[in-house]
């Protein structure tokens, strides 16, 4: 398995690409969606305790949208996870409809099929890079402080392991639309991916 905590500049330059990758894909979706220019930051890779993850998550009330990457054995194998601040998912939802305002169930469906186009962009992409198959679940939707809507995710990754490795990079538009990305690779993945990456 995968040391984590001892982890070489190289391996994280190398997963930082990766995350560059999957994330690039995901702006040029998310570009041709709004028909907009989109930009990209800096990819982050983080390496912590689980116990210690809610500190890298603290500020407003997003709209989390939770997508769990499953192999072609159907094992989950790590989650995406796509913070819209509340303010930039009102302001996609109503330039995709030309509305000021949207019902509940009507903005939540599409923030939902965004963050689906982003999991998917990334997805295949990353996927691409590696030759290997991902597969996004359908999408996961929740209003809230983002720790409060990636919890689960956390308590269920913890019985595996006591340290995550987090991807990071945030995605914004010249109409104060900012997202931001988050990848959560469980062990399996990890291992699989870094036998991969040293190939490259």
């Amino acid at each position: 398995m995968t040391d984590l905590e001892n982890l070489s500049e190289v391996e994280l330059d190398v997963l930082k690409e990766l995350g560059n990758i999957g994330t690039g894909h995901a702006a040029t979706s998310l570009s041709k969606l709004l028909n907009k220019d989109v930009f990209l930051s800096v990819p982050k890779v983080k390496i912590g305790e689980i116990k210690n993850l809610s500190s890298e998550f603290i500020g407003e009330v997003v709209a989390g949208v939770i997508i769990a990457l499953q192999d072609l054995e159907e094992k989950r194998s790590g989650y995406l996870y796509i913070m819209f601040p509340e303010k930039s998912a009102r302001k996609i939802a109503g330039d995709l409809f030309g509305l000021e305002e949207l019902d509940e169930e009507m903005y939540a469906s599409t923030i939902m099929e965004v963050g689906n186009i982003l999991s998917s962009s990334f997805c295949d992409a990353s996927a691409d890079f590696m030759d290997i198959i991902l597969l996004p679940s359908p999408p996961n939707f929740a209003v809230d402080v983002p720790t409060a809507v990636i919890d689960s995710v956390v308590s269920q990754m913890a019985r595996k392991s006591d340290h995550i490795i987090l991807f990071e990079t945030s995605l914004s538009s010249d109409s104060d639309i900012e997202i931001y990305l988050a990848m959560l690779p469980e062990p399996c993945l990890l291992d699989d991916m870094m036998k991969i990456l040293r190939q490259l």
